[in-house]
């Protein structure tokens, strides 16, 4: 074969490939828009407390604790709005408590009978790890028992004390 004809076969070889090659990088190359369509969940989500009609509520993905409380007819007259955020956005599975007022010197938080959620929401200075001490030391016989709780000292009974009946 002569040199003549080896580089035109190698020239018609390098075609083939780059031909080749382009026939394969040409869909990796472009870029085709697709339409995304997306759907959200609802989510279901229970309010409890001082509202016209405590349950679980299914709403739409987004909404707010404002739209819980306005499915749930409201809150009571017994409320204290000023604890609730209602900007909070909900997620699946969520609870809202919402409290009521201290409108006197008799409406104080039972030791005995509140919820976790209930102390952590409604008494000063106590979070989650607390309230779960708390409730995990019942019976109190006395506001003073809270002395054997883990976290709680002479100072923080004293702030309590307005707030919490046994």
């Amino acid at each position: 074969m002569g040199a003549r004809a080896e580089t035109l076969l190698t020239l018609a070889l390098l075609a083939l490939c780059a031909g080749l090659a382009g026939v394969n990088l040409y869909p990796r190359l472009t870029v085709q828009s697709v339409a995304l369509e997306f759907e959200y969940p609802e989510v279901t989500v229970a309010v409890m407390g001082e509202v016209a009609a405590p349950g679980v509520y299914t709403l739409p993905w987004g909404s707010r604790a404002e739209d819980l409380i306005a499915a749930a007819g409201g809150m009571s007259e017994a409320a204290e709005p000023a604890l609730v955020n209602l900007a909070d956005p909900l997620t699946d599975g969520e609870m809202l408590f919402v409290p009521s007022a201290r409108t006197d010197g008799e409406a104080r938080v039972s030791l005995n009978t509140a919820s976790a959620r209930e102390l952590e929401l409604l008494l000063p200075g106590v979070g989650p790890v607390l309230a779960a001490r708390i409730v995990a030391a019942r019976p109190f016989t006395h506001i003073d028992d809270l002395l054997e709780v883990s976290g709680i000292g002479p100072a923080t009974l004293e702030k309590l004390r307005p707030y919490v009946k046994p």
